[in-house]
């Protein structure tokens, strides 16, 4: 849904960003580590009722997801495990958001039916990039559009707006459901072609 974004993204931060944070010293898999610490903290500051820090631990998550690719591609340094090692951390860093969330007093089974559906999501494009299918950008709900409704959802628990976060989180799960079924049509259509 953001790829004409995402592409404006790719093509500019490598000149700028990337090559400024290579040149400080930091490496792709530095920064996918430091994206999944700060996905780390999310849960564990809201055990501790501290709240106020979800949003902002998204928000600096989702960065460093943006930051460790335009690093890779600046310094020609894109690698198989950093890919690999880049979407590992992607899906236990959402996993680790919905918790944070749950902690903050959103719905726990409707937030387990909306990780469920982000994580078939994910599985759906590895499984057709395995087929030789290129699947970036298909779908409603690609991992960005997550990161913004996640954040929306724990600025609105913050709040205490639960409602409207709960329904915030179904958007999640219906988005999710949708672009499986999309990504699913892509790979039916593309191995029939």
């Amino acid at each position: 849904m953001l790829g004409k974004l995402r592409k404006y993204v790719n093509e500019i931060l490598p000149k700028t960003v990337g090559k400024y944070l290579s040149k400080i010293g930091l490496t792709p898999n530095a920064a996918t580590t430091i994206g999944f610490l700060f996905a780390i903290l999310a849960p564990t500051l809201a055990y501790f009722k501290f709240f106020i820090a979800i949003p902002i631990m998204i928000v600096l998550s989702g960065l460093m997801d943006v930051v460790d690719g335009a690093i890779a591609r600046a310094t020609n340094k894109t690698t198989k495990f950093g890919a690999y090692l880049d979407s590992l951390t992607d899906r236990i860093s959402d996993m680790l958001f919905f918790l944070a969330l749950i902690f903050e007093g959103l719905n726990p089974y409707l937030s387990i039916i909306a990780l469920g559906f982000s994580e078939i999501v994910s599985y759906a494009r590895s499984k057709g990039e395995l087929l030789g299918i290129k699947m970036e950008g298909i779908g409603l709900l690609e991992r960005s559009e997550r990161l913004i409704l996640l954040f929306v959802a724990s600025i609105l628990a913050l709040l205490k707006y639960y409602l409207v976060g709960n329904i915030i989180i179904v958007i999640i799960a219906i988005l999710g459901a949708i672009t499986v079924y999309q990504r699913s049509y892509r790979v039916k259509k593309a191995l029939n072609d």
